[in-house]
């Protein structure tokens, strides 16, 4: 990973930041993308305490403005993008709304990686045009087992359920994730998806109505994983030579793994990426 350059959102704490200070030791330069200042400069401190290189740019990517405002400085302030992790996400128990009127599950966990990506493809398409590749990691969930309300994606009219909006938004990020490898198949950025596992501050921190907040904690305590554990496979995806040809697949483990079949729909993939491409429009 030696002067390679990796975006990872969301890594100031958990997968996030035990990834990040695993890539840096590999030798990438790392660019934190994070909503509290405080914590992004606490994992930089640890980053550079172990020799790595790292910088952080604050943003709240459950805005879209940020978000797109986030990639634009993305592209300023650094000469090249390797890898981008969209790792940053979140399970909301109750409903809450965005400033731009987006459902907040649907706003941080798909519509922000969405438009992050879309407006970093030109500066990774440079990269893998100069050295061959480039390479995008979404972290889905196996929880992405949930069926698209086409009719209702935000949450306007449909009583809101935490469960299903959190399962919805990691089945559309695992179908973007298809879609975007094919359309970017010949540029030579690969798109992948990871399950990354139980991992245990992710579920600690997680308010789950009952009775998944019986079920979820006795499960993270029979098979959870450390962030230390859980980073091994996004790290592996990030940097290893033996993944050169895995591409537009959902992965755990280090293993491609088969997701579930309605993520797989190309035709509902291309629909989903056009009807996104409408709610997101003045931020493209």
């Amino acid at each position: 990973m030696k002067d390679k350059t990796v975006v990872i959102t969301g890594a100031t704490s958990g997968l996030g930041r035990a990834t990040a200070l695993q890539l840096a030791q590999k030798g990438a330069s790392v660019v934190i993308i994070a909503r509290s200042n405080t914590k992004a400069n606490e994992a930089i401190k640890e980053i550079k305490k172990e020799g790595g290189k790292a910088q952080c740019i604050i943003s709240d990517l459950s805005s879209m403005q940020d978000t797109k405002e986030a990639a634009e400085s993305i592209t300023k302030v650094v000469d090249r993008l390797d890898v981008l992790i969209n790792n940053a996400g979140a399970y909301f128990p109750k409903y809450r709304k965005t400033s731009e009127g987006f459902e907040s599950t649907l706003a941080l966990n798909y519509l922000s990686p969405f438009l992050f990506t879309h407006h970093l493809i030109e500066k990774m398409e440079q990269i893998a045009s100069e050295h061959g590749e480039a390479r995008i990691i979404n972290i889905s969930s196996i929880m992405h087992k949930r069926p698209i309300n086409w009719d209702d994606l935000n949450y306007k009219e449909t009583t809101y359920n935490s469960s299903s909006a959190y399962e919805q938004s990691k089945h559309l990020l695992t179908s973007f994730t298809y879609y975007l490898s094919r359309k970017l198949k010949e540029t030579g950025i690969t798109v992948n998806c990871i399950h990354p596992g139980f991992v245990k501050t992710a579920l600690a921190q997680s308010d789950f109505p009952f009775p998944m907040n019986v079920i979820v904690p006795i499960v993270g305590l029979l098979i959870g994983e450390t962030p230390e554990q859980a980073a091994d496979t996004p790290v592996w995806l990030a940097s290893s030579n033996e993944v050169k040809g895995i591409n537009g697949e959902y992965v755990h483990h280090r293993k491609v793994k088969e997701s579930w079949p309605p993520t797989r729909d190309e035709n509902a993939q291309t629909r989903l990426y056009n009807v996104t491409q409408s709610m997101l429009g003045e931020w493209l």
